[in-house]
């Protein structure tokens, strides 16, 4: 038997009524993925309008010409539709109507309200897919394709929680758009930032696909991590497996759990799957090889200094109606270290910069669980009188022990996590501040 002749006679049956569930599990599956059923419904719609046309033309003639014989055949008993034996005795609206209702029903686009925002930090914005703009993004909201979330700041983060259960958190400077995805699929596009995915228990069915400005990453019930920005994409699996495409050539690489790829738009090399590096305890950020800023600005090199970067203003909303202005330096760690950077207790993080006018300044950093997901953001200030006077030169360190967490129930402490971003900042004033250099101690530092 042709296999097209049983798929047909399975979707003519549904619309007699006459399937069981299980087969209405595979018209589902049928309908969402194969372009040519979807087609032989439009056919049956259209002929079954033509047919029901000309049956109209023709008992329209026969009233006009045989009133008596027309009012007795409306008296008949009406038979039910049999799409089986299809030779278009059926009705044409009830066709239409059944067709419209399973292209909305199976059509493969994200539902609303697929996506759920669970948690919100710091400055975030949403663009909704019908034109909708909101600075301050809430828990509780529903996404649905087309709607696009930035997290806006060194400390901002965004998690949501999926239908099957499994949730997905951006932070740092990152945007992610939900997309039309095939049914059961979860497709995003991450512009820039960081992403973690983490499945529900037990959840190993449905795709998750992310796609990058290098890579698409496609993982079923997997952990892993994106790090991208608009040239640059590594993906780190800890969890499962996944395939991973490189957007240039379409070349396709699978990416097993303790593994990692990385590409460049620039690189015309092939797709290079290694094992996750082992973590370093000592990292610097050296401003000279222009590292990956996510806030602040290039300033003049000086006499003294030759790379430094000078604070951006970036509006912090309290509540809907109140907002801050913070003046931050932000880098990203991952994208200065071929290695995971990971956190002690005992270490220090040492930071040199000045201000312009006196003003306390918070320092941070956010972190990941080595090899897992997003684990929140810690931070210190430090008054005036503990850094130089305005104007000069000042260096502190800063044992990670005295940073708070944001968020403990995420983690409460630093130790063996990985640093993925250092900031700095000010509040509400503009201290002038700039940053030239930020470096992470052991507790005896490897430099000595």
């Amino acid at each position: 038997m042709n296999p097209n002749d049983s798929r047909h006679e399975l979707l003519l049956r549904y619309l007699d009524g006459r399937v069981t569930p299980e087969e209405y599990r595979r018209i589902a599956e049928l309908l969402g993925s194969d372009a040519s059923a979807r087609e032989f419904l439009r056919t049956v719609s259209e002929q079954a309008v033509m047919v029901a046309d000309l049956e109209r033309i023709a008992e329209g003639r026969a009233e006009a010409l045989h009133p008596r014989q027309a009012a007795a055949a409306q008296r008949r008993k009406i038979v039910p539709v049999n799409f089986r034996a299809w030779q278009w005795r059926v009705a044409a609206a009830a066709v239409v109507m059944v067709l419209a209702a399973m292209a909305f029903q199976f059509r493969p686009y994200a539902r609303p309200g697929a996506v759920r925002v669970t948690k919100v930090t710091g400055s975030s914005q949403y663009f909704g897919s019908k034109g909708k703009i909101q600075n301050a993004l809430k828990a509780g909201a529903s996404l649905s394709a087309g709607d696009t979330l930035e997290t806006r700041s060194c400390d901002a983060w965004i998690e949501m929680k999926l239908r099957d259960g499994s949730t997905l958190t951006i932070a740092g400077n990152a945007t992610l758009r939900l997309l039309d995805g095939e049914v059961r699929e979860k497709r995003f596009e991450l512009s820039q930032g960081s992403l973690w995915a983490n499945p529900a228990t037990g959840a190993t069915g449905e795709p998750f696909v992310i796609q990058t400005p290098t890579l698409t990453v496609e993982v079923r019930g997997g952990q892993f991590n994106i790090q991208t920005s608009s040239t640059k994409s590594i993906v780190r699996v800890n969890e499962g497996s996944a395939r991973v495409k490189k957007n240039l050539d379409g070349s396709v690489v699978a990416v097993a759990k303790g593994q990692q790829v990385a590409t460049a738009l620039g690189w015309k090399e092939p797709l290079a799957v290694m094992s996750q590096p082992s973590p370093i305890n000592y990292w610097a950020c050296d401003l000279g090889q222009v590292p990956e800023v996510i806030l602040g600005r290039w300033l003049p090199p000086t006499d003294q200094q030759r790379a430094r970067l000078g604070a951006e203003p970036l509006l912090w909303p309290i509540s809907e109606h109140e907002s801050l202005i913070l003046y931050a330096v932000a880098l990203a760690a991952w994208k200065s270290s071929e290695h995971p950077v990971v956190l002690h207790a005992d270490s220090k993080l040492r930071f040199r910069g000045r201000t312009e006018r006196a003003q306390m300044v918070r320092f941070g950093f956010s972190a990941q669980k080595i090899r897992g997901v997003f684990a929140g953001k810690f931070e210190v200030d430090i008054a005036p009188a503990s850094l130089a006077p305005a104007g000069e030169t000042w260096e502190v360190e800063l044992p990670l022990a005295n940073f708070r967490p944001l968020h403990s129930h995420l983690a409460a402490a630093p130790e063996g996590l990985e640093l993925t971003d250092v900031y700095a900042l000010t509040i509400n004033e503009d201290a002038g501040l700039e940053i030239n250099h930020i470096e992470l101690l052991p507790l005896k530092s490897t430099t000595e």
